[in-house]
């Protein structure tokens, strides 16, 4: 670093100091942070500070800054201009600069909403969520507003009454709107999420709400949950009998399908993991430059599961399948779609969408894969081989997956780490036990199960 000595001496604007501009505009730049620094200099020799020797000349470095004025004084290392205005230097690192307490306590500000706003995967605190929506269409309709935070010293009365408008609200839900009333009880949760993360205390000031449970538990009883849809799972070898009767590996349309459906199932994949439910995002939904490495005994691919590990952005997880399953083989149908489709440069894999559909509304282009595709071609596929088309949908492939695995000898604690329980532990397992995480999802491929019913209806929760 190079440095230019300043007389400490109102003299010192005409001496030099380093710019990164030239010209006029250059020595005008010279000026002012010459200017700068003998302006503060001048401060200091007015102030009265006890102990402090002053140096006769006194350096600056090629920020501008002065390199004895912290040490020295104690002072902050600020520069301002010939207006006393703190100068922001474009060419320095944020986080090497020093802009006062208040303009830090901006910063500071900025980044505890950030880290607010992206606690929900949604990014924006719960605040569009189907509760939420509810809650404000809710409280219009009575005359409220949606945001009632209340100390916590109110008046017991009031908060009593804070908590019979979150019981109308749950009634309302059920009565008007034909919810369920478990649901009903989720969308409350959402609700008072969103308020503690948007007021810093729930509804009614944070009391129990004793009454409410009891209240929706009594709802159950004289309104009933209605009868819960069956939901089954593909087993391997009716998922290959349904592919070939169907599908041509030799059409791209049909290539994306039997690559996306074997991978759901091998990988046991959400219908969200691999197929897009609403607008298509590269930061979250896979692309061709997730496939990082494919060949003859395997492929990986980088994944961010749709629940678990939401925090971390990007795609943290690798999904890594084994070659050679019996009946259903990823790898085998992923190399196909890859044939079919051709080389892909570095910048346009990055935003194309892994799986994808031709769209008619948009001219015959493809388009990412929906969870509504799949759940229309799982049922044309079900339907096929004499199955009941309305027991499957997107999830049927993680639960086939799961059961499959627990046929091949998987114990559950196995089934819940390649289901991705915990992404942490499920990246701990690959890392470890990299031959076991091929050897068994090469067994979920070949499993021949009989029934995939009921086997694993908690599979929701991994």
């Amino acid at each position: 670093m190079s440095w230019v000595e300043v007389p400490y001496a109102p003299a010192a604007q005409e001496a030099q100091a380093p710019t990164i501009a030239h010209g006029a505009r250059g020595a005008r730049e010279a000026t002012r942070r010459v200017q700068s620094v003998t302006s503060l200099a001048e401060e200091l020799a007015d102030a009265s500070i006890e102990d402090v020797l002053k140096p006769d000349v006194f350096t600056v470095d090629d920020t501008g800054s002065s390199a004895w004025l912290e040490e020295c004084t104690g002072l902050s290392d600020i520069v301002r201009d010939e207006t006393g205005r703190v100068i922001d230097w474009p060419w320095e690192s944020p986080k090497q600069q020093h802009t006062g307490g208040k303009r830090r306590r901006h910063r500071l500000d900025a980044l505890i909403m950030q880290g607010l706003m992206h606690s929900t995967a949604s990014g924006d605190m719960g605040a569009n969520s189907t509760g939420v929506r509810k809650w404000k269409a809710f409280t219009a309709s009575m005359g409220m507003t949606p945001h009632r935070p209340m100390d916590s010293s109110a008046p017991l009365a009031a908060r009593l009454q804070e908590e019979w408008l979150c019981m109308r609200f749950i009634a309302a839900l059920v009565e008007d709107g034909g919810v369920l009333p478990s649901t009903a009880a989720s969308y409350f949760g959402q609700v008072q999420g969103w308020h503690a993360k948007e007021h810093g205390v729930k509804l009614a000031a944070g009391i129990k709400l004793n009454r409410l449970p009891a209240m929706v538990k009594g709802l159950r009883r004289v309104v009933g949950e209605g009868g819960r849809a069956v939901r089954r799972g593909i087993a391997p070898q009716a998922l290959q009998r349904a592919m070939d009767a169907c599908l041509s590996p030799d059409i791209l349309e049909h290539a994306y399908i039997r690559a996306s459906l074997s991978l759901a199932l091998q990988g046991l994949l959400r219908g969200a993991e691999f197929a897009v439910d609403g607008k298509f995002n590269p930061l979250q939904h896979m692309t061709r430059a997730d496939l990082v490495s494919i060949t003859e005994d395997r492929l990986v691919v980088m994944m961010r599961p749709c629940k678990n590990m939401q925090h971390l952005s990007g795609k943290t997880v690798p999904l890594i399948i084994g070659a050679g399953g019996g009946f259903v083989d990823a790898v085998r149908e992923m190399r196909n779609l890859v044939r079919l489709l051709g080389p892909c440069s570095p910048n346009a894999a990055a935003f194309t969408p892994l799986f994808q559909m031709p769209n008619k509304s948009a001219g015959e282009q493809f388009t990412a894969l929906t969870t509504q595709r799949v759940r229309d071609w799982t049922r044309t596929l079900m339907a096929s081989i004499g199955e009941q088309p309305a027991q499957f949908g997107t999830h049927s492939y993680r639960i086939g997956g799961a059961t499959a695995l627990f046929a091949a000898g998987a114990d559950p604690t196995i089934i819940r780490t390649m289901g991705r329980w915990s992404s942490d532990c499920y990246r701990l397992y690959v890392r470890a036990c990299f031959g076991q995480t091929l050897e068994w999802s090469r067994r979920c491929g070949s499993q021949m199960v009989s029934d995939v019913a009921a086997e694993f209806e908690e599979v929701d929760s991994y």
